[in-house]
């Protein structure tokens, strides 16, 4: 057995960070295979900029839930890769723009298959799961809204402390 296995609820965030790692290396696999120059990674800002057409970085990363960091890095990658454009916003010199290319929505429209496929593969695997993993996912991500592990550990060790 592994070490982050045996320490169960201790390695928490790192059996999910590496399992969302391995869905994402597989989905990129894919792409490549597709001849697709795409990353699995860039997928949410994709989808996000062609329902939304034109957005700032922080706009992005609320929207998201991820951080400003994170989106500035998908940015400068898909900048590079041709399938977005920054403008500076009329209002605000200082910030910076987000839109889709045409080659951005062209691969939007190109990944749509693809994504249909990985939708269908991703509920039939959630299916094999003894419970209904997205419903519990969202019930913890709403506990930790309440109240977060940062919290959570700070009340406790304080507690014991006090003892």
């Amino acid at each position: 057995m592994s070490l982050v296995n045996e320490l169960q609820e201790l390695a928490l965030a790192t059996r999910l960070k590496r399992l969302g790692e391995r869905l994402s290396q597989d989905v990129s696999k894919i792409y490549k295979e597709s001849n697709l120059e795409f990353e699995a990674k860039w997928f949410l800002v994709l989808e996000l900029l062609s329902r939304e057409n034109l957005m700032g970085i922080t706009e992005i990363a609320d929207a998201l839930e991820i951080s400003h960091a994170a989106v500035v890095q998908f940015v400068e990658q898909m900048l590079h890769n041709g399938l977005i454009k920054t403008s500076v916003d009329p209002k605000d010199a200082r910030r910076r723009m987000i839109s889709l290319t045409q080659s951005g929505k062209r691969m939007h429209k190109e990944i749509n298959p693809v994504l249909q496929v990985i939708k269908e593969e991703n509920k039939k695997w959630l299916a094999t799961a003894s419970f209904d993993l997205l419903h519990i996912l969202s019930q913890l991500e709403a506990s930790l809204d309440e109240r977060s592990m940062f919290k959570r550990i700070k009340s406790s060790l304080l507690e014991k402390s006090d003892q």
